[in-house]
């Protein structure tokens, strides 16, 4: 065996289990549909926290920048409202306790910066950056100038519009406010920024919350996975040691209501293939059966010829009636064969050669009609050159168990003909008799196996008509009983396609 002659060709590094090598093939030929839905669950979910991740960080930080671009755009108006005009200057009563009080944060540094139109600071930070605009710039409008690296850029309800910037100050990130309100005719600029801290701090909470959450997400998700999955291919296990405990005797359909609806089709499909096992089973059981009983009458019959031998009675009689059940037994014999062959009619047409039809014919031709003059019957023919595509043997047994059949029923004086022709791209095959007919209820139950009618005045076996069913099946053919012409007697009717086993034999050769 190939598989044997592996394991020898390995030598010693594959001196394990010799069944080793084929397991490890089947584990990775078979698919785990855990694996499947794992898969088909990864991508879609990656893809989703991603999406889900880059959206959540966006979102996080334009809230958190919004509530605190609030609380600086407050402050920075807290600023204005304290500047005064006095002798034509704009002054900020800014004591350093306020001073101290404005820059008070336990997380980020808070600098601002106040200045005029002029250039002039009038508190803060000198250095805050960025610049303001030009004075000639400034003076034509009391909304802000807009700053060399503008973030955003708003209003509020009442007041001169705010720009929101990003810059660097002193080695740190700062994110500030800049507008210029009016007081009492004369402008100013106000810019107030700070430090990110507790920008980053609150996002950094807010992520670690989104985080928890996906966390979270995904666990649940693994428990479905892992729990929810099993749960569901759990009727599976059932199905499979339901179908484990059974022997094999035991056919019988698979209970829909006892799987879930998304593999009835599956047991559906398996439910009929068991049916086709359990009809093949009864079938061959009965065929068995029928087989045996038989058989056992020229068996029986062939023991009392050989006791009468023993007996030395007239042995001519004795010897003629030995022959007859020889032969009985033997042509039984052989129309069991050919039935098991014909059964495999599947097959045929695969391994089909051409067949002349009339030369069978032919060859069969003496021995109908020695019976025919034995039984005084007018016996007829008509054929021509058909060649078609099939197995010689069972054709060759269609034809004889039809026109024996024929031969067999039809009273002495009686008349028997056989036409096989071709007519366009099929062969006819009718085999015709006047004899006694067979009723039009029973013209279905004749082509099965040991089937016999009541009153049949021959002696038989039964399996004719159903040898000739299954090869004209395994032919692609069809076949029918019908009264005859004249209305009286039988006809067998057989077509069998002539076309296709042309293209079959072309096919082959080829």
């Amino acid at each position: 065996m190939p598989t044997a002659s592996a394991s020898k060709a390995g030598g010693g590094g594959h001196s394990g289990e010799p069944g080793s090598e084929v397991g490890a093939t089947t584990r990775r030929a078979g698919t785990s549909l855990r694996r499947i839905l794992l898969r088909a669950l990864v991508l879609p979910i990656a893809a989703a926290l991603l999406t889900g991740g880059v959206f959540g960080y966006r979102a996080a930080e334009k809230v958190v920048s919004s509530a605190y671009d609030q609380s600086l755009s407050n402050l920075a108006n807290g600023i204005a409202n304290r500047a005064r005009v006095e002798n034509g200057e704009i002054t900020i009563t800014l004591s350093p306790e306020a001073d101290a009080l404005l820059r008070t944060d336990t997380v980020d540094n808070i600098y601002f910066r106040v200045r005029d139109d002029f250039g002039r600071i009038i508190a803060g930070d000198a250095d805050l950056p960025p610049p303001e605009t030009s004075r000639s710039d400034s003076a034509a409008s009391s909304s802000a100038a807009t700053p060399a690296t503008p973030a955003s850029d708003g209003a509020t309800a009442s007041g001169p519009r705010l720009s929101f910037f990003d810059a660097h100050f002193r080695d740190q990130t700062i994110r500030g406010v800049r507008f210029h309100p009016v007081v009492d005719g004369h402008g100013i600029h106000v810019t107030v920024a700070e430090t990110l801290g507790k920008r980053r701090a609150a996002i950094r909470d807010l992520l670690l919350g989104f985080g928890l959450a996906v966390f979270l997400v995904l666990a649940a998700i693994a428990a479905v996975v892992r729990y929810g999955i099993t749960s569901g291919l759990a009727s599976l296990d059932h199905l499979q040691s339901e179908l484990a405990e059974r022997s094999g005797e035991d056919l019988a359909p698979v209970d829909l209501n006892q799987v879930p609806l998304e593999i009835h089709a599956l047991v559906r499909a398996l439910n009929a293939l068991l049916t086709r096992l359990q009809d093949a089973h009864t079938a061959q059981r009965e065929f068995l059966q029928n087989a045996a009983h038989q058989l056992r009458t020229p068996l029986a019959g062939l023991q009392v010829q050989v006791e009468l031998l023993r007996s030395q009675q007239t042995e001519q009689t004795v010897a003629e009636n030995l022959r007859q059940s020889v032969k009985r037994v033997t042509r039984l014999a052989n129309q069991l064969l050919a039935l098991a062959r014909a059964e495999g009619g599947q097959h045929l047409m695969a391994n089909a050669s051409s067949v002349d039809l009339a030369k069978l014919i032919d060859e069969m031709l003496d021995d109908w009609l020695r019976i025919a003059d034995e039984k005084k019957i007018d016996f007829g023919m008509q054929r021509d050159l058909s060649t078609m595509a099939g197995d010689p043997t069972l054709l060759r047994e269609l034809i004889a168990n039809l026109v024996d059949n024929a031969l067999k029923y039809t009273p002495a004086g009686g008349q028997v003909t056989l036409r096989c022709e071709r007519v366009g791209d099929v062969v006819e095959i009718d085999v015709s008799d006047n004899g006694p007919g067979i009723p039009e209820h029973e013209r279905e139950r004749v082509f099965e196996r040991f089937h016999r009618l009541p009153d049949a005045p021959a002696t038989g076996s039964g399996l004719g008509l159903a040898i000739a069913r299954e090869t004209v099946g395994g032919h692609r053919g069809s076949i029918a009983v019908v009264g005859a012409a004249d209305g009286g007697g039988t006809c067998v009717q057989v077509r069998l396609p002539a076309k296709p086993a042309t293209a079959s034999l072309a096919s082959r050769s080829a």
